[in-house]
């Protein structure tokens, strides 16, 4: 009988101990739910890349996890990105470079042509102003190409270490340098039971996916950011 008793005492203590054992995922699914419906922007900005408007989406009023997938690795650098732009920039500058070659050796006419342009744009051209004007258009529509090129191939590099950047940046680290960067982009999904809440305080149950990502590399586990939620 003794031991029995002592058996029913042994297994509630299991069952807390199995209960409050929660993965690091639903405490921080928690602060990020709360701090979305509190509009909490410093903070949601800080832990995804989405966010949940209560006044327009809804809220989160409870959830719990139902499934944790397991993670992905995907190699990440930047090389050819930064290679991408640096061969823009020479271009771009080759181009510049006998595009002003060609103004000093054709400044004269050029002046002349720009000042028509400006004064009368319908006067008659010489045979030696139209062809200048033909040329110095074409050498504008070049100017205006190569410094979108440029600027592309810089935005793609902004766009891709978004996630580095962010998943990395934490205090006392350095900041990152994608130049010398390598690692790799984890991910996994966190599928969630949720209790949600819409604008006008309708309640209804709904499955969300949850995207964490985060990035890996140079010595460095970052932070995990949401990347995407599906099913709101």
């Amino acid at each position: 009988m003794k031991k029995l008793a002592a058996a029913l005492l042994l297994v509630p203590a299991t069952i807390i101990v199995v209960g409050c054992s929660r993965p690091p995922e639903q405490q921080f699914l928690t602060q990020y739910f709360r701090a979305a419906k509190a509009r909490d922007n410093t903070t949601v900005g800080r832990m995804a890349a989405v966010e949940i408007d209560p006044r327009t989406q809804g809220s989160i009023e409870d959830f719990s996890i139902t499934t944790i997938g397991e993670e992905t690795r995907i190699p990440l650098t930047f090389t050819p990105l930064i290679e991408a732009e640096a061969k823009a920039k020479e271009t771009e500058q080759a181009f510049l470079k006998t595009k002003i070659e060609y103004q000093n050796a054709n400044i004269k006419l050029i002046e002349e042509v720009l000042k028509i342009e400006q004064m009368n744009p319908t006067a008659k051209l010489t045979p030696a102003q139209e062809k200048i004007k033909l040329e110095w258009n074409t050498w504008r529509e070049g100017i205006s190409a190569h410094a979108k090129a440029t600027a592309s191939a810089t935005a793609a590099i902004k766009a891709a270490t978004g996630l580095a950047e962010a998943s990395l940046t934490q205090p006392g680290q350095p900041a990152l340098d994608p130049k010398t960067f390598s690692g790799e982009t984890v991910t996994k999904d966190v599928v969630v039971a949720a209790t949600f809440k819409s604008p006008d305080g309708m309640t209804v149950a709904k499955t969300l996916t949850v995207t964490i990502e985060r990035v890996a590399g140079n010595g460095r586990e970052g932070r995990p950011i949401i990347m995407k939620i599906a099913g709101l």
